[in-house]
């Protein structure tokens, strides 16, 4: 597979994949002993990454990403990574985690069960799509949700918003409130065997 967006951070938004993704946002170095070093801050208003859509990230087949974040809990919906109009990774009010591929004219995907994802705690939550019909959902490596339903490949990463970390790519809505680490996202061809996440 090949890793689109590898943005570990350290203050910046640089894209180390060699792809060329960079970020672009408005966002302050988060501080204090306690922190990652390298960690961002979300405000859970206006804060937001924006990466152009790109040759790359327009492939369609098979997805998987992965974030290393502290969320500060906000009660509303809060989103990890959305490639617009392709798929969105999120945590809900209720603490659950989410993951939605767009096919056509609707979403599917698959949840957690409320309360996986803890607030004020570091954590890495990814998820995988094989591009054929099997999503699974993992926090720190543990299987917390997984669908198989034939959705076919994922879809690629639309204009004009491209891709969006920590926020909703249509409008500053459903923004992530807390620290950001680490981005990563990886698509690939079709393939009859799923991705793992790690």
């Amino acid at each position: 597979s090949d890793i689109i967006i590898d943005n570990d951070h350290d203050g910046r938004m640089d894209d180390l994949s060699g792809h060329g993704n960079h970020g672009y946002g408005a966002l302050g170095a988060a501080d204090g002993p306690e922190e990652a070093d390298s960690a961002l801050l979300f405000d859970g208003a206006g804060s937001r990454i924006f990466v152009p859509p790109s040759p790359s990230l327009r492939r369609s087949g098979a997805v998987r990403a992965s974030l290393t974040f502290r969320t500060d809990g906000s009660r509303h919906r809060q989103t990890l990574i959305e490639g617009y109009l392709s798929f969105a990774f999120f945590i809900e009010g209720d603490g659950s985690l989410g993951v939605g591929l767009y096919r056509s004219t609707e979403w599917s995907g698959v949840r957690s069960e409320a309360r996986t994802v803890p607030a004020g705690d570091w954590v890495t939550a990814s998820f995988c799509y094989d591009g054929l019909d099997t999503c699974a959902l993992y926090l720190d490596g543990r299987l917390v949700g997984s669908v198989h339903q034939r959705l076919g490949p994922a879809q690629p990463v639309s204009w004009p918003f491209g891709l969006s970390i920590g926020a909703w790519p249509d409008a500053d809505q459903r923004v992530f409130s807390g620290r950001l680490a680490e981005a990563r996202l990886w698509r690939a061809p079709l393939t009859s065997r799923p991705f793992t996440p790690t």
